[in-house]
């Protein structure tokens, strides 16, 4: 897709879609599903899984850069969704392909680095914004990590600070010296 398309996308606001859906976390009960379902990753479920992660993402990087972030929910084959702001009175779109450093209990044998070597067949896409979501418990040690050389613009880290997920930690962009490290609270947590 190019700019004039992405410009004629439909954008969503990444707090509202983030409340909505921390209103049904607090309000069902989804502790009495079995955890595909309640971790939206059956087939059927598994695009407002990642849709909820491309809010996440967009709601957290217009924090860090203190601007107004909106979400377009439109997969392509290099990309998860759309990010527009606006700066300087200038459109500014963004595609972002996210992935996952999944939990425990989907994959006990996942590794970090291994996800991040995968990204070598993004080529020719430096426009592209990769976000890693950490869901797994525990520490990132960055200096056990290595970063082959890859063709894309960016690379964030993000994950909730504890299993009550009012509290996350956004890192980027890892590709370049000194990344920074950004805390923000879930909204309406």
């Amino acid at each position: 897709m190019s700019v004039r398309e992405w410009s004629k996308l439909n954008y969503l606001d990444p707090e509202r879609l983030l409340l909505g859906l921390r209103e049904i976390a607090l309000t069902q009960p989804l502790n009495e599903l079995p955890y595909e379902v309640a971790s939206l990753r059956t087939r059927e479920l598994r695009r407002y899984g990642e849709g909820r992660q491309c809010a996440l993402f967009c709601y957290f990087m217009g924090k860090a850069l203190g601007i107004n972030v909106q979400v377009a929910l439109i997969e392509k084959s290099d990309y998860d969704c759309v990010a527009y702001f606006e700066r300087n009175g200038i459109n500014n779109f963004v595609p972002i392909q996210l992935k996952e450093f999944v939990s425990e209990n989907v994959n006990l044998n996942a590794k970090l680095q291994s996800l991040i070597n995968g990204l070598n067949k993004y080529t020719d896409s430096e426009s592209l914004v990769v976000a890693i979501h950490l869901n797994q418990c525990g520490t990132i040690k960055m200096s056990e990590l290595s970063f082959p050389t890859l063709n894309i613009g960016a690379l964030w880290f993000f994950g909730a600070n504890g299993p009550d997920q009012t509290v996350w930690t956004i890192m980027g962009n890892v590709l370049k010296p000194n990344p920074r490290f950004y805390e923000f609270r879930y909204p309406g947590a």
